[in-house]
């Protein structure tokens, strides 16, 4: 018979053992945020949720979780057990139980979920508000959203609100769901073999742009748009007229205040323009990214940069590195090389606070990301690290999760 003073050191040396499996770190500062964590073999994963110092909240148990980390207030989290969807809380308890064949994200208190094939909305206690009955549906990211389905024996899009009625006897060929009140894409009744073009309306019904462009508008705000007619690209006011006559070959969102990116073909570099069209930047780069955390990288010769929304350039790298977006107040950059490329982190001041170090690396969100340690057939290793470089939980594995950034 096994005495308790053995009992209690059996037991002291499977927690220390199991600590050591995990690798946790206790002297980060837990922020409040959790993000899931996965094991597995590549072919059968499970996810777990941590905080930010890799204290494991919840042990690996589901097949699937809907984002890469939440922070407290924003739960309950679409989850997955085997192949049913259902909501979590930060500490992985299920309060809406797993029935569902898919499972949204919450927007103005509905999640999208599909039932026998058809969409429909819950809220968050997991009543259902909105019946499923639609063949397809987008988020509420307004008060408003588009459905897909069959109406009248015709497959349709059409509008609809938090109560599920349908709205407006407009029929539309295609259509995107209302953000800030504006449905930025959405194509009127065309008879077979005519041109499609793009519009806009409002959350009253109403048109801001009467179907006429080649792409859908792009709001810089809600009183102006990049708009493309006849291949070229101008920037138009809701009252219809031109701020600047189309002239830009190609235009984007520099998804930031109220500017855009524009380019030429004569001229075949980027420029930063407002929304009256006056050009902000006096210097032009070959290559640009969107706007992230006040700062938008780009390529000015052979080498990459960051601009400020001023454009301004704050900092410039070594030809040999080339930078991602900052999230978390980092930057992700990569170092390129004759045979392997590694992965770092740099602040605002272009400072490295991580060297580049990793096989692969994904961005920093709410105090971790996660990165792949090595990829050496016979020790490959991926875990997180929090802005110290400290890894805070490993996993050693055969099949490190492919990292897909965005």
């Amino acid at each position: 018979m096994m005495n308790l003073r053995t009992l209690r050191l059996l037991i002291l040396l499977a927690i220390c053992s199991l600590c050591i499996h995990l690798n946790a770190q206790t002297d980060s500062v837990y922020d409040g945020t959790v993000h899931y964590f996965w094991t597995g073999d590549g072919n059968h994963v499970r996810y777990g949720l941590m905080d930010t110092t890799g204290n494991i909240i919840c042990r690996p148990s589901f097949s699937q979780i809907g984002v890469p980390y939440f922070d407290l207030k924003s739960e309950p989290v679409p989850a997955a057990k085997g192949r049913k969807w259902g909501f979590i809380n930060t500490k992985g308890e299920w309060v809406v139980r797993p029935q569902f064949e898919y499972a949204g994200y919450f927007h103005n208190g509905l999640a999208k979920v599909i039932v026998k094939g058809k969409t429909g909305y819950i809220r968050q206690d997991g009543t259902m508000a909105i019946e499923p009955r639609f063949e397809e549906g987008d988020d509420f990211l307004d008060t408003i959203t588009v459905v897909r389905g069959y109406f009248q024996n015709k497959f349709q899009n059409l509008y609809i609100n938090t109560c599920g009625k349908i709205l407006w006897e407009e029929k539309f060929c295609f259509a995107w769901p209302f953000q800030d009140g504006i449905a930025e894409g959405s194509t009127c009744k065309f008879n077979e073999g005519e041109e499609e073009l793009w519009g806009a309306i409002d959350a009253n019904g109403e048109y801001l742009f009467t179907p006429q462009f080649k792409s859908p508008p792009r709001f810089l705000n809600k009183n102006a748009a990049l708009v493309e007619t006849d291949s070229l690209w101008g920037i138009i006011s809701v009252d219809g007229h031109w701020i600047v006559p189309p002239k830009y070959d190609y235009a984007c969102r520099a998804w930031v205040g109220d500017l855009a990116w524009i380019r030429t073909k004569s001229d075949e570099k980027w420029s930063l323009v407002g929304n009256n069209g006056k050009v902000i930047t006096a210097q032009k780069f070959d290559e640009m990214d969107a706007f992230s955390e006040g700062l938008a990288a780009v390529k000015m010769g052979d080498r990459y940069g960051f601009i400020d929304t001023t454009g301004a350039v704050v900092l410039t790298l070594e030809p040999e590195y080339y930078p991602m977006h900052f999230s978390d107040g980092l930057a992700l950059v990569v170092q390129t090389g004759d045979s392997t490329d590694r992965w770092g982190y740099i602040n605002k001041k272009g400072e490295w606070v991580i060297p580049p170090q990793y096989v692969d690396a994904d961005h920093f969100y709410g105090g971790l990301a996660y990165v792949i340690l090595s990829n050496d057939p016979k020790d490959r290793r991926s875990g997180y690290i929090n802005h110290r470089g400290q890894v805070v939980w490993q996993h050693k594995d055969k099949y490190p999760i492919e990292i897909r950034r965005f």
